[in-house]
């Protein structure tokens, strides 16, 4: 049970959960500028999104810092929120948990993926286990009247495949494979309600004179079932600290996802 306890807080930050969250909200500090583009245009959608439908609760998945909630302007409508995540910055707890109106959720997206890697024996970890286990996992499901993911999609593969290269426990093709199985159960989770995605598809690499380079893509599924769509660049990295060979631009897409049945 100690060792087991020990794994998984190695792992933990192995992964980067425990300072994923500090890296993003030094990033939008140095860019600000940029990213406030990017985070009003979301909060916008998200405005969008409730003057269509009039829901009485919303949930956020992948809520984190807040920074691309608009959360006075969804409280000053009597609306209920569920912020949903894996895990949740104390200072929003603290702001927030004493508001009957917002409650918090602990979830693991990727459908007990990063669980499994944060308590299971690296040699025990291969492709198929892995692929089959995001397959059959149960999505989340909210009864909420209007559901956001967040800027989520790309990431829920990402942390996972970042740790899953570096530790060669899965080639590039396998990799790619099981980011396509995680963000489709998340798509087919979004399909049971009224929803609403908001997420980057591709990284763009520019030179210092704003040519294009190179791009390379986040998203791995079909997205054309999206309606009400909008597009827009993410100024991501000016700085070259995310890749030091280039600037780097996020493009995004904001979509309403089409309830089946």
């Amino acid at each position: 049970m100690v060792l087991q306890r020990l794994r998984k807080a190695r792992r933990s930050r192995q992964l980067g959960l425990t300072s994923g969250q500090i890296g993003i909200y030094n990033r939008y500090v140095r860019e600000r500028e940029g990213w406030e583009k990017h985070l009003g245009k979301s909060r916008q959608a998200i405005v969008d999104a409730v003057e269509q439908f009039k829901p009485q609760s919303v949930c956020i998945l992948g809520s984190g810092l807040l920074l691309d909630v608009p959360m006075e302007e969804l409280l000053s409508r009597n609306i209920n929120i569920t912020l949903v995540d894996l895990a949740h910055p104390a200072q929003i707890v603290n702001k927030y948990s004493s508001n009957p109106l917002v409650k918090f959720e602990t979830h693991d997206l990727t459908g007990g993926l990063i669980q499994y890697l944060q308590t299971t024996r690296l040699k025990l970890l291969n492709f198929f286990t892995l692929v089959n286990l995001v397959s059959k996992a149960n999505t989340y499901a909210s009864n909420a009247d209007l559901v956001v993911s967040l800027n989520l999609l790309s990431q829920l593969s990402d942390i996972p495949m970042e740790f899953l290269r570096h530790k060669k426990v899965l080639t590039d093709w396998q990799c790619i494979e099981l980011a396509s199985t995680i963000q489709q159960k998340h798509l087919e989770s979004l399909l049971k309600a009224k929803s609403l995605l908001i997420t980057d598809i591709m990284e763009e690499f520019y030179d210092e004179q704003g040519n294009l380079t190179a791009t390379r893509p986040t998203v791995h599924i079909d997205l054309s079932l999206l309606t009400y769509v909008q597009e827009w660049l993410w100024e991501f990295d000016s700085a070259k600290t995310y890749n030091e060979d280039a600037i780097t631009k996020l493009r995004v897409v904001s979509g309403l996802v089409n309830k089946k049945g």
